[in-house]
């Protein structure tokens, strides 16, 4: 594959061709000549016109050849697996100028003969072109690209191919427009396919010495494997998020007789994982498990975040290699405290947060005071990692009366309800009285 240089080196290879096949034929009979690679806008025209033939880079497209050869680049986490190659054709507009009657048509018809026999860059061609000395140096880069050489492109797994393209008289007519240039005899070209990939590290497999045990190949299990449909609250089913110490339902199917199970909770955007052991298996397609409470384990105040879990069964077998099934969604609001439960407008609200929040999450909580939004004046989170997230509002200026009280974290709010039976109702530690 070639470097970031390929761009650069494509051009330089199709001047040099160009000015060595024109110095071949040796036209002195029309005078100097220069064949160039620069904007049509800054070519001097007019009474002091040149001989020269301009080649200018003015479209880069996709080849849809090499677009998707590739398998996926990057894993779910986004994590770099290999270094897919960006595979790219060049658009050429080949431009002669010319000091005198007849000389530009001359320049563009040996020029497009030349092309015309030589359709193709070979290796040869490419080496000696972009051997030393290079005109195309990567000393212009920033270490550490600075060390790069253009000669990949000789290297690269496809040749480099140079195809005429055919404009209308109004492609031709929108592009000289837009350069802001005077109008000269052009003909177009497509060079294809430029393959630049980077060389950094990436994730690689270990080779394969052996097929599965004592090399015996694949283990088929043919009973079907267990799939995860949703997890919910157990208290209900109409909760929009659990809390640490809910019971959740797991629905899904195949769960008996498929081998120990583990429910995996991640938080992938937080880096969280932590593993919870089914607390029953009631069927095939339902089972429950206990998120712990901070009773259950102090530590759970900080190896749990607020926000999006994916939620996946870890699945163990005898003889069998440990394996995980699809993820579901859910999303873990924060348990909170208020004090004190009668303020003043301008008065300071406590709230406690639990489980702790995290350093990325501060600039994005809230409370939501009835209907009106309040952002923290204070956040503190203690250095004991046991202890929850202490923040402090100021009291909005608001009629006296009871409103309800909810933290929002990254957009997933504190629930601030009691169930009895199927019956919801506000929690009333959650609200707070205006006098």
């Amino acid at each position: 594959m070639s470097s970031p240089l390929a761009i650069a080196a494509v051009t330089a290879s199709l001047k040099d061709l160009l000015n060595d096949g024109l110095l071949n034929h040796d036209l002195s009979s029309i005078g100097s000549f220069s064949v160039t690679a620069t904007p049509p806008d800054r070519v001097t025209t007019g009474q002091n016109e040149p001989n020269q033939l301009n080649l200018f880079l003015y479209q880069i497209t996709p080849n849809l050849g090499w677009r998707n050869m590739d398998l996926p680049s990057r894993d779910g986490n986004g994590a770099q697996l290999a270094n897919a190659p960006l595979a790219i054709d060049l658009h050429y507009l080949l431009t002669a100028y010319g000091s005198q009657d007849l000389n530009a048509e001359v320049l563009l018809g040996y020029a497009m003969q030349l092309l015309h026999e030589t359709p193709v860059l070979t290796r040869a061609q490419l080496r000696t072109v972009l051997g030393a000395p290079s005109p195309v140096d990567g000393s212009i880069l920033p270490s550490p690209f600075g060390s790069l050489s253009a000669l990949d492109l000789a290297d690269q797994v496809e040749l480099i191919k140079i195809s005429p393209v055919f404009l209308t008289s109004e492609e031709l007519s929108k592009m000289w427009t837009a350069m802001q240039a005077r109008y000269r005899p052009t003909m177009a070209y497509m060079v294809s396919v430029v393959l630049i990939q980077a060389t950094g590290a990436v994730r690689a497999a270990p080779p394969v010495l052996q097929r599965g045990k004592d090399d015996a190949g694949a283990l088929a299990v043919a009973s079907p494997s267990p799939t995860l449909a949703a997890v919910r609250s157990a208290a209900s089913d109409l909760l929009p998020a659990i809390r640490l110490g809910d019971d959740v339902v797991l629905t899904g199917a195949q769960f008996k007789g498929a081998g120990a199970l583990e429910l995996r909770f991640e938080n992938p955007k937080e880096g969280v994982a932590t593993v919870v052991s089914p607390k029953a298996i009631q069927s095939d397609t339902q089972m429950t498990a206990h998120v712990p409470s901070i009773a259950d384990d102090p530590n759970a105040m900080n190896e749990w975040a607020i926000g999006l879990y994916s939620v996946s069964l870890l699945v163990s077998k005898p003889s069998t290699p440990n394996w995980s099934t699809n993820a579901v969604p859910v999303a873990l609001s924060p348990l909170i405290t208020v004090s004190p439960s009668s303020v003043s407008s301008g008065a300071t609200l406590t709230v406690t947060c639990t489980p702790r929040l995290l350093p990325d999450q501060e600039p994005h909580t809230q409370l939501i005071f009835g209907t009106q939004t309040v952002l923290p004046a204070t956040i503190n989170s203690p250095a004991d990692p046991t202890q929850p997230t202490t923040l402090t509002f100021t009291v909005p200026s608001v009629p006296a009366g009871k409103y309800l009280i909810r933290l929002r974290v990254e957009g997933v709010d504190s629930l601030p309800i009691t169930i009895q039976g199927s019956k919801f109702d506000f929690d009333p530690n959650q609200q707070v009285t205006v006098t």
